[in-house]
């Protein structure tokens, strides 16, 4: 968030979110168990084997990395597949979950509405209620 939730830059906060995401899964910590150790795997490849190239690896570490904006893919593929930077794709991903997210309200629709005029009210009194004239359909996100 910019100027303290003042002003809101959509990018940033897709950025922000897949940055927490990876945060959030380092904390919860890693399953220590058979089938993360997969010691077959370890028997069979041997000591000098290239681990890396295991399918088993590849999707044990896909579910550690799957993100939706950021990658880690080499940089003649990343050049074939366009050359976008972290922030056009932050861009893209915002359209994307504001032009196909369906929202959902928490509370009662006579919340809403009653949440709804504070703001309606709120916006006249500092007289910025004409932004809206025209464009009342756009005002509210599930409108």
């Amino acid at each position: 968030m910019i100027e303290t939730g003042i002003v809101y830059d959509l990018p940033s906060l897709v950025m922000d979110n897949e940055i927490l995401d990876a945060v959030f899964r380092i904390i919860a910590g890693f399953d220590v168990n058979a089938i993360s150790l997969d010691v077959d795997l370890i028997k069979r490849i041997g000591p000098c084997g290239n681990y890396l190239a295991e399918p088993e690896t590849v999707k044990m570490l896909r579910n550690v990395s799957d993100y939706s904006i950021l990658n880690r893919i080499n940089y003649s593929s990343w050049q074939e597949s366009g050359s976008t930077t972290l922030i056009q794709r932050a861009k893209e991903k915002a359209f994307d979950i504001l032009k196909h997210h369906k929202q959902h309200n928490a509370l009662p629709n006579e919340k809403v509405k009653a949440i709804r005029q504070v703001i309606i009210d709120a916006e006249g009194e500092l007289g910025v209620a004409d932004f809206w004239k025209g464009k009342e359909e756009q005002r509210f996100i599930d409108n």
